[in-house]
């Protein structure tokens, strides 16, 4: 905008010096016009970004942080922090009250960061379709996750979550139950091979976010795709790098240095995927080969289910398993699913794949560490466990979900630790939010942390564990808007269900088969990073 602005006035300049004073000569128009907009757009940059801001923004006036660094504002401390949430819970305790807390960005940019019940439930609920996901948001996650429901805004979002929403009925889930269970249970034999024979008590290590990963990421590509991840390779074994699986390819997305994250991070905001590094080259084969071979599978299911249909000619309200068929069904019959475009369909695909098992397993990641370091809280989890399976020898998920104390450390963990860091968002149109006017354009982010541990809604103890908490909410924490780690209104986690059956189906069988005795050693977590990611946390565990 500032540069049509610029150019018009330079263009407007000319023209009026031209009918005061004739023609120019040569070069002279030509000299003119680009030193006039050069001036001007210069000028409403540097009044974009120094004076405006601070003197003139109607913004100005709102609680944040003051320690800026010249035009980089708080962007090099949100970096330097120790985690991606740290400084946004530290805003937050400084001004628990706000409804909404600002601090500057880049070139100094105004960033509202959503600070009340209510700011949450404008722009979660309210006023959802009026906010989009900024243009860096989006450059960074379609490299990772396509052209999905996650990217898509408005009507077309409505839609396509209606016909994907389908496939995580309660019925479908029941019928997932087993696989969760088969998959958890891999993970403790396992881990049971790691251990002498005859010796109970040697202790090994878990490496949480290693297991954890692989486990979830077999789930969901069971669920997603209906195969078996770990045995698809690459079409035609040839390659020059060491990815050959989904579960290889995830790791070097996820588990990138810090000059892969910060390149990742970087590349929202202008390209830095040209950059002749590892990091880089390392990255693109990873999400090339992902989508490449989600593309032929896709294509392959569609081909099997037309032949099969005329073979067969099996009716489509069958019980799929797999959300591929499903989708893949329901548009061979004329459903609403024959509106998916292709690159929909594959961005569907990329993105439940990465929501669905990069979350979970970080919960469950920090629902160990919890475990090794509250010795007490895993006592009382093992005793509710062990009385369950005294009464019940072989539990259904609802003999499972029936648990309180088990459902109290779930929704505790994902209280304290949210695996979901930040949502981004930025405004349509002028719109009020909890009583502040939010000018177009404006960034907001919704950092899920911020009210999940607000002691004003949360009690003074507000960041510790308590799993009893949830038997006796009161006042602002009964509120939907107080618990967003699946997010909240039109665009909640459209797996909320699925993620919650699979993290109490694994915890419960991690419990009852051993003993988390404490963390080996010290872990970082990383940052920058999508989600809240204890890099190196592994755990001393024996056998129960």
């Amino acid at each position: 905008m500032d540069a049509l602005v610029a150019a018009g006035l330079a263009v407007a300049e000319a023209a009026i010096y031209v009918q005061r004073h004739g023609p120019y000569t040569g070069y002279a128009a030509a000299w003119t016009v680009w030193s006039c907009f050069l001036t001007q757009y210069l000028a409403f940059k540097f009044y974009r970004v120094f004076p405006y801001p601070q003197y003139f923004s109607p913004l100005r006036k709102l609680p944040g942080p003051t320690d800026n660094r010249a035009f980089f504002g708080q962007t090099i401390n949100l970096l330097r922090a120790k985690t991606p949430t740290s400084l946004y819970l530290k805003w937050m305790q400084e001004h628990p009250s706000a409804p909404c807390i600002r601090y500057l960005s880049i070139a100094n940019k105004e960033v509202l960061v959503a600070n009340s019940l209510q700011s949450h439930k404008d722009l979660l609920q309210t006023h959802c379709y009026s906010f989009k996901k900024p243009d860096s948001l989006r450059r960074t996650l379609k490299e990772i996750a396509g052209d999905g429901i996650f990217m898509l805004e408005g009507e077309r979002h409505k839609s396509q979550r209606k016909i994907i929403g389908g496939f995580f009925s309660p019925k479908r889930l029941r019928s997932l139950e087993p696989t969760f269970q088969s998959m958890a249970q891999r993970a403790v034999h396992t881990l049971e091979r790691s251990i002498p024979a005859g010796d109970s008590k040697e202790e090994v290590i878990l490496n949480c976010t290693d297991v954890f990963s692989n486990v979830t990421l077999d789930i969901i590509g069971a669920a997603t795709l209906g195969v078996e991840l770990g045995s698809i390779a690459q079409a035609d074994g040839s390659s020059s790098t060491d990815i050959f699986t989904f579960h290889e390819a995830y790791n070097a997305i996820f588990t990138q240095g810090w000059t892969g994250r910060a390149l990742t991070w970087a590349n929202g905001f202008f390209p830095t995927r040209w950059i002749p590094v590892r990091a880089n080259r390392r990255f693109i084969a990873a999400t090339s080969w992902i989508t490449e071979a989600l593309t032929r599978i896709a294509r392959d299911r569609h081909h099997a289910e037309l032949q099969n249909i005329r073979v067969n000619d099996q009716s489509q309200d069958a019980l799929y398993h797999d959300l591929l068929t499903y989708l893949v069904r329901d548009g061979i019959a004329g459903g609403p699913a024959k509106d998916i475009k292709k690159n929909e369909l594959i961005g569907h695909l990329l993105q439940v794949m990465v929501a669905g098992h990069e979350t979970s397993a970080m919960t469950l990641s920090w629902l160990v560490y919890i475990m090794a370091t509250n010795q007490h809280i895993q006592t009382t989890l093992r005793a509710e466990i062990s009385e369950l399976l005294r009464e019940t020898p072989s539990p259904t998920f609802g003999d499972i979900n029936k648990l309180v104390y088990l459902n109290g450390i779930v929704m505790e963990t994902l209280r304290v630790y949210s695996p979901a860091t930040t949502i981004h968002r930025q405004a349509e149109a002028e719109i009020v939010i909890d009583g502040v006017v939010v000018p177009k354009g404006t960034a907001i982010d919704m950092v899920p942390s911020v009210v999940m541990r607000n002691p004003l809604i949360w009690g003074d103890d507000a960041d510790e564990v308590d799993p009893t908490r949830w038997t006796r909410l009161v006042g602002d924490q009964q509120s939907p808007y107080a618990f967003e780690a699946f997010s909240n209104g039109p665009r909640v986690c459209i797996g909320r269900s699925f993620a919650l059956c699979e993290i109490k189906i694994i915890l419960f069988e991690m419990i009852r088969n051993f003993w988390f005795v404490e963390v080996a050693k010290p872990f970082i977590i990383e940052n920058p990073s999508l989600t809240l990611r204890p890099a190196g946390l592994k755990v001393r565990c024996r056998k129960v």
